[in-house]
């Protein structure tokens, strides 16, 4: 017996015969998958996974606890943990079996079924001269969010420590959860061929590798000749026994995840950045009868056209260029300090964006606008957008002069397919991803961004660099709050 956390863990393996000397495998909660990922494909499947298991869980009557193994081995095992029933399904296994739904059906039957036999027991009993101990590090029920990534990001079960030795099921015990299993998989609508071909796949395994589950899980033309047998013994309805082999997770399943998934990021980031309030009517009181809204359009406008197309662009809005200052020098007086008009700023700034990153302005806005996530993926990868960075800030970006922005666009920007309008709003779309998920709880990537040390808490170390402080869109000085700040 191991205490951990002043827990008593006992683990009884079955299906595991092998000793594992992986310690970098762990272990988690399938439903917690289901609702704690960040990656739509390995929650999708988690989801399925669950849906196949309650149909087989039910049918066996067998209440016992699904957890997913990172173990990239072909395997699967029926396991106790004290008096908790478990069965472990391996990656390795579900990524042979994850074009087959009813040979995922026929896996998680027939680990089911060794539960259903008390096989396990039996094993304990034929093999008392030996322990049958592992180590757990954590309870079953208990449950750790990922971090990183998000890839598993799901309920940590825990990880091997130490060396795991198990009970192998002779051939008989082994056609008996197969039996169990393939009459489940009937009564649950499932096609039993899919045990057939489950045996056929771990046939071609007997031939071509050493993975873990034929020495737990021995192969036989006996066998595969048994389940043919019962199979047409058992006679299963014909819409059953002819549906066509189905991929584990569909794109109904997949598009449904990555719906949750953005749900779920939504809700953190309007919790973390919290409810805006509108801007005042005084605020917003036009200026050479040019409103705050067409004053920020007319501004997004303007920069996308550069020096020298700005005479046409305010012509054919008819306003002159002394009205444009006047309103520029009173609603940037305006802005300084009125969070919430900063932010009406950044929503219709970046609402009228044009050229090739105009759907990132429009994903900004909206972020900005309903204090929700980023949506798009990035324009270009972190690794880039902080090596430009480091050459804009470098050159000054804050204070260019119209020369000093041509130069940098020429020598820096256009060998990287972009104006200096495309990164302007690359710049911000990506100051606003880092600035949510510092937020949000992971610093790291405004820290990747803004070339900053991190410290041993993994929390960027800021140096002389200040965040947020006298930051620009347009020219115009946009408090932190407002979000998606220039900060060149």
């Amino acid at each position: 017996m191991t205490k951990f956390c002043g827990i008593t863990i006992a683990i009884a393996l079955a299906c595991v015969f092998s000793p594992i000397a992986n310690a970098d495998v762990h272990y988690y909660l399938v439903d917690a998958i289901a609702t704690k990922s960040t990656n739509a494909d390995l929650r999708a499947e988690a989801h399925e996974l669950e849906k196949i298991y309650a149909d087989m869980e039910r049918q066996s009557g067998v209440d016992a606890k699904l957890v997913w193994s990172t173990n990239p081995d072909v395997n699967a095992f029926a396991t106790e943990v004290g008096k908790e029933k478990v069965v472990v399904v391996q990656e390795g296994l579900l990524s042979m079996m994850n074009g087959d739904r009813d040979a995922v059906a026929a896996v998680l039957g027939h680990e089911l079924g060794h539960h259903k036999a008390d096989h396990i027991r039996a094993g304990k009993r034929k093999e008392e001269g030996s322990r049958v101990l592992g180590t757990l590090l954590g309870a079953v029920v208990g449950a750790k969010l990922g971090k990183g990534t998000g890839a598993v990001a799901g309920a940590a079960v825990g990880n091997v420590g130490g060396t795991l030795v198990a009970l192998k099921f002779d051939r008989d015990q082994e056609m008996e959860a197969d039996r169990l299993s393939i009459g489940w998989m009937i009564a649950a609508g499932y096609n039993p061929q899919g045990m057939l071909r489950l045996q056929q796949r771990l046939a071609a395994l007997d031939t071509h590798s050493h993975a873990a589950i034929l020495s737990t899980h021995p192969t036989s033309e006996k066998r595969y000749k048994a389940a043919e047998q019962l199979i047409a013994k058992l006679s299963p309805p014909q819409d059953i026994v002819s549906q066509p082999i189905r991929p584990l997770v569909g794109d109904g399943a997949l598009a449904s995840a990555s719906a949750e998934i953005k749900g779920v990021e939504d809700e953190q980031v309007a919790k973390a950045l919290g409810a805006s309030e509108p801007p005042s009517a005084e605020a917003l009181a036009p200026v050479q009868k040019l409103s705050f809204d067409a004053y920020a359009a007319l501004d997004n406008q303007l920069d996308f056209a550069g020096s020298k197309g700005r005479a046409h662009v305010l012509a054919s809005n008819h306003v002159t260029e002394k009205q444009f200052k006047q309103a520029e020098d009173i609603f940037g007086a305006r802005i300084e300090g009125d969070r919430a008009l900063a932010r009406r700023y950044g929503v219709v700034y970046f609402r009228a964006s044009q050229g090739k990153f105009a759907n990132y302005g429009h994903d900004l806005a909206d972020s900005i606008e309903k204090s929700q996530a980023l949506h798009l993926d990035p324009p270009y990868p972190l690794e880039t957008a902080s090596a430009l960075f480091a050459q804009m800030r470098k050159r000054g970006a804050q204070g260019f002069d119209d020369a000093q922005q041509a130069k940098a666009e020429s020598e820096v920007l256009k060998p990287n397919g972009l104006t200096y309008y495309d990164y302007q709003i690359a710049h911000n779309w990506w100051m606003r991803k880092a600035n949510i998920a510092a937020v949000t709880g992971d610093p790291g990537i405004l820290a990747a961004y803004l070339g900053l040390a991190t410290d041993d808490d993994d929390k960027p170390s800021q140096g002389n660099v200040h965040i947020g402080a006298n930051v620009h869109i347009g020219g115009k000085p946009v408090t932190t709050e407002s979000s998606s700040q220039d900060h060149n």
